[in-house]
């Protein structure tokens, strides 16, 4: 790692690496100023805490850490550029305009996309707003009771919303465009993107995909082609699950209208190892969801190739696994995302792909 005390050199440097636990965690760096202490220690609590339950209603836990947090034999700043660049998530407090606060914001506006950086000031601060940073989305608060309870309910939402797109940044080798028809028997297909932390390798019958330790990673997509209505058919089987011993539950499945590979953040169609067909269920515009059980799908064995169809248009969401169908007209559903990505799901497993086709409806 660069010793320099200037960002730039940390950013010349390869990306860390991602961590390889079964859920990889989403982390969260928050830049405030430190004194008075108990002020700061307040206000970061208060963010760990939204963290904490927005992360427990999406199944991955989110991790934030403050500089002060750092602990290095040497310089300090190399290690304050890694933990900014490396985070997936950037809350600057500007009250009072610290200049270490500021450097960090400055430093994260031009590493970050806008989405995932999120700005807090006191809505009494004496000082007025920066005319620069203006056009960002400040969430503004007042340092009273009811202050910070509003502050929490505000931050859990944009919260939720940020991590809708961690860590798309889908940009396949070659643009995707329906209608699109791939075999992948013997012959990759470039138009679906994988990141490049996911394991993917063709086997002999199939496209092999998934990062069964790391279910960040653990989905194929279209690239970023976005569309409303549309119909996917794909053959799907499980190559490789996790030991029993982690106790996570393997699933497959096609998601459309995807915001994110979150299963709160589209409409996901997905089988369990059991045979047990699940839908999710977003129900608002804030990542709260759940899963609906569906039908089940009798003698089913998830290391044989099993057909999915999923359609959806402007009236009804119908998908087919096998010989069972299943329909629900989006009248029935809570809430309905009006476009979105195909994204293939290998929950806790690896899944082999073939005979994909896609279509706009």
């Amino acid at each position: 790692m660069s010793s320099s005390v200037w960002p730039y050199d940390t950013f010349q440097e390869p990306a860390p690496p991602t961590h390889s636990k079964s859920i990889d965690p989403i982390t969260c760096f928050v830049a405030s100023p430190y004194e008075p202490k108990s002020k700061w220690d307040d206000l970061f609590n208060l963010v760990q805490t939204v963290a904490a339950t927005v992360g427990k209603g999406i199944g991955v836990p989110i991790q934030c850490h403050r500089a002060d947090h750092i602990t290095s034999s040497g310089l300090v700043h190399p290690e304050i550029w890694k933990a900014i660049r490396s985070s997936d998530l950037i809350i600057v407090d500007v009250s009072g305009q610290n200049g270490n606060v500021m450097l960090e914001l400055g430093i994260a506006a031009s590493w970050k996309r806008k989405e995932h950086v999120i700005i807090l000031r006191d809505k009494n601060d004496e000082k007025s707003r920066i005319f620069d940073i203006n056009p960002a989305r400040h969430l503004e608060y007042e340092t009273t009771f009811s202050g910070f309870q509003k502050l929490a309910n505000d931050l859990g939402n944009v919260l939720s919303k940020a991590i809708s797109n961690i860590p798309v940044h889908a940009k396949p080798k070659s643009p995707a465009k329906l209608p699109f028809q791939a075999n992948l028997v013997g012959t990759d297909a470039p138009e679906l993107y994988t990141e490049d932390e996911t394991h993917r390798c063709l086997l002999s019958d199939c496209l092999e995909f998934g990062a069964p330790l790391n279910y960040r990673y653990s989905w194929m997509s279209f690239g970023d082609l976005k569309v409303s209505n549309v119909s996917v058919r794909a053959d799907l089987k499980m190559t490789l699950e996790i030991p029993s011993s982690a106790k996570l539950d393997p699933f497959m499945g096609i998601m459309v209208r995807g915001q994110s590979f979150f299963a709160n953040w589209g409409h996901l169609v997905f089988i369990r190892k059991d045979g047990k067909v699940h839908l999710t269920m977003p129900e608002d515009g804030a990542g709260k969801y759940h899963d609906e059980p569906i039908g089940e799908v009798p003698a089913y064995n998830m290391y044989n190739f099993t057909p999915f169809e999923v359609l959806i248009d402007s009236k009804v969401l119908r998908f087919k696994i096998k010989d069972h169908t299943f329909e629900k007209h989006l009248s029935q559903l809570p809430y309905v995302f009006s476009s979105g990505r195909i994204i293939f799901i290998a929950g806790y497993c690896r899944v082999g792909i073939r005979n994909v086709v896609a279509e706009e409806m």
